[in-house]
């Protein structure tokens, strides 16, 4: 364990204090350090004394129990980046329940015992986070149980009507949610609306329900007799609607604790008004879904709603999800008005009659995204060395690895792109090798390109008319897999994701390298080449929730670039010796003019680009789970025309990653 520096620390991308304002955010830093652990340190051990708060900046953690007796040591769960750990013992004065493993080399910010004490009471809102995290580790000496359980996820599901589309949705959702993590999961239904479109009838005559005011959560087997088996595997209970679920707040959470104990998921039904149980329900939640049943829902229920759950019960924008049913698959419109801007994940869920397909797929990254158990890869920048991300997912393909979601920049946006469209690795590889070194140019530029000189050399209109044969008028929600593609906005330097609207349109922003291309128009302002800011887009994966993530970097380091011209000079003397007199002098001349060459103003640029990009990326990679470098050190920025060198070098680097791959798959 180590002690880091404080360069580029920001508390702005974790949910844990994304919320708080500057000054509090300042005084959270001022208490705390930045700490770095080898993979296989143990941060702490169970049984032992807390002695502070832990939050991952950097790199993923193992919650696990030691082997004890007859019981064998057990993976309770994984920490990820932007997750906390160590408050539970702090709040509750009890020992570490269990002990934590760096399972990668990670970073993450310490804050001690006592700092951590007086944060809570001197940022109020601070308290308020963390009071529902503890929540959400209920523990079993509430109900007298000595052993450690595993976290049960907790969401509230709201919606203003119970519509036929809503409860489709719902109960599809959680057809899904089993079917990807074959856990025992549980629709409670404080609204009571649900019972007439779930269909089922008892031999008791209907769906009775628990009654919170008359019934006694401690006695188990009321509560079991008002649980309902579906035929989908997931279980059902309803409420009693009545004054109980007004004010029996102790009742309402001594049952919730009981449930914790039964299921690994528990989704809350809840009516739109605030109750008691309701703020209780909500401040032992994780996850809140926003049901928007049409258009206008958007800019009213679900946007207000969004603000008071995040000022008053402490969430987190990514915390909250917002699904409207589309109409026979059209486009979202709010009748000319803009999608409120604290509304920040907008799911528009495929027409389940006109697009199944769509729809399942949609309900399965969304059940998948809860259980944290999204794969996602990053493509990153680096010109013609980004063909190498073909043979990347070559590898992918062949060992039937998934990916659930992709993001990319520049060359990454552009292979990333086609393969979310449907194209396979050996169908992307097809297009690269339609270059040679004499069509390149007129296929990907030509003269009918050429820019005014002030803008970029060239247009990029040549390259979009090239890629259009390929993508033609796709969009976002038309790939098959969702797609993040990263760009720079040449006015304010701000790092701008875009995943919505024409892809032909993003590429074309990502891929536009300074001076080579245009800016490209992009709502009042110009975008420029992703890379320039984020070469290696690992945070836009994690900040969207998705916890296993490759990170494909293709370009060199400074070391192989120092070796490759090491390489090149030895090269050039050893054949220069056998040569005879005139020979030498013909080699001597051909050099010189190859090294004024060099300096050419392309290269200038290009490998200006690039020197910086490299450390950006590195240290963006480190945040990733699986870091696979296939950089080809010994070949040239501009190859597109020689694309199997760095093919069979992204095949390379991968497999020799793959063990670790799978085990990520599996965690």
């Amino acid at each position: 364990m180590k002690s880091e520096t404080r360069d580029g620390f920001l508390l702005d991308p974790i949910p844990l204090f994304s919320s708080l304002p500057a000054d509090a955010q300042a005084q959270i830093q001022q208490y705390s350090r930045l700490v770095g652990f080898k993979r296989g340190d143990i941060v702490y051990e169970e049984g032992t004394r807390p002695d502070a708060f832990y939050i991952i900046i950097s790199g993923r953690f193992r919650l696990f129990t030691r082997a004890h007796g007859p019981e064998k040591e057990s993976t309770l769960l994984y920490f990820y980046r932007g997750e906390h750990f160590g408050e539970t013992s702090l709040l509750t004065g009890n020992v570490h329940s269990a002990s934590v493993e760096a399972k990668t080399d990670a970073v993450v910010l310490k804050i001690s015992a006592e700092s951590f004490h007086k944060l809570l009471q001197e940022i109020p809102a601070l308290a308020l986070q963390l009071s529902r995290s503890l929540g959400r580790h209920l523990t079993r000496e509430e109900l007298g149980y000595s052993h450690h359980r595993s976290e049960v996820r907790i969401a509230t599901f709201y919606y203003t009507a119970c519509t036929e589309a809503m409860s489709t949705f719902l109960f599809d959702f959680m057809d899904a949610l089993k079917h990807e993590t074959q856990r025992a999961i549980l629709l409670v239904d404080l609204s009571g609306m649900l019972k007439a479109r779930l269909k089922m009838a008892s031999s008791r005559g209907g769906l009775q329900g628990f009654d919170l005011k008359q019934m006694d959560p401690s006695q188990g087997s009321q509560v079991h007799e008002s649980i309902y088996h579906t035929p989908n595997g997931f279980d059902y209970l309803p409420f009693v609607v009545n004054e109980g679920l007004d004010k029996d707040t102790e009742k309402f959470t001594s049952l919730l604790t009981y449930l914790t104990y039964q299921y690994d998921y528990l989704i809350i039904c809840l009516p739109d008004r605030n109750t008691p149980v309701a703020v209780k329900a909500l401040n032992y939640s994780d996850r809140v879904y926003l049901w928007a049943d049409k258009p206008s829902d958007v800019v009213t229920f679900t946007s207000k709603k969004v603000s008071e759950f995040c000022q008053d019960f402490g969430f987190g924008r990514n915390d909250i999800k917002i699904i409207m049913p589309s109409q026979e698959g059209k486009t979202l419109s709010l009748d000319g008005k803009e999608v409120p801007q604290e509304i920040q994940f907008f799911s528009m869920l495929p027409s389940m009659q006109y697009q199944r397909f769509r729809y399942e797929r949609t309900l399965r990254f969304l059940a998948k995204e809860w259980s944290e158990r999204l794969v996602g890869l990053v493509l990153g920048s680096g010109a013609a060395y980004g063909l190498a991300h073909i043979g990347v997912l070559r590898v992918l393909e062949q060992e039937k690895i998934p990916v659930d979601v992709i993001a990319g920049s520049s060359i990454g946006a552009l292979v990333g792109t086609l393969w979310a469209a449907g194209y396979d690795s050996f169908e992307i590889e097809k297009i690269a090798k339609s270059f040679d070194k004499k069509s390149i140019f007129f296929k990907l530029l030509g003269f009918r390109d050429i820019s005014a000189m002030h803008r970029g050399f060239f247009k990029g209109e040549q390259i979009v008319r090239f890629l259009s044969a390929y993508l033609k008028d796709m969009t976002f929600q038309d790939l098959k897999i969702p797609l993040k593609i990263v760009a720079t906005d040449l006015l304010t330097s701000e790092e701008i994701v875009i995943d919505s609207g024409n892809v032909l349109n993003a590429i074309r922003a990502s891929i536009s390298m300074p001076g080579f291309f245009r800016p490209s128009s992009y709502k009042g302002s110009y975008l420029m080449d992703g890379g320039i800011v984020d070469p290696l887009p690992v945070r836009t994966l994690s900040d969207m929730g998705v916890r296993k993530i490759m990170a494909v970097n293709v370009l060199p380091s400074p070391k192989d670039l120092i070796a490759r011209n090491d390489a090149r000079r030895r090269a050039f003397h050893q054949s220069f010796q056998q040569r005879s007199h005139w020979s030498q002098m013909i080699m001597k001349m051909k050099d010189r003019l190859q090294r004024r060459y060099t300096a050419n103003i392309f290269n200038v640029l290009m490998n200006s680009i690039m020197f910086t990009e490299f450390e950006i990326a590195r240290m963006e990679g480190s945040a990733a789970d699986i870091f696979i470098h296939a950089a080809l050190p010994d070949a040239h920025w501009i190859e597109f025309f020689s694309p199997e060198k760095f093919i069979n070098e992204g095949i390379q680097k991968t497999k020799e990653q793959l063990a670790e791959i799978r085990q990520l798959l599996v965690e």
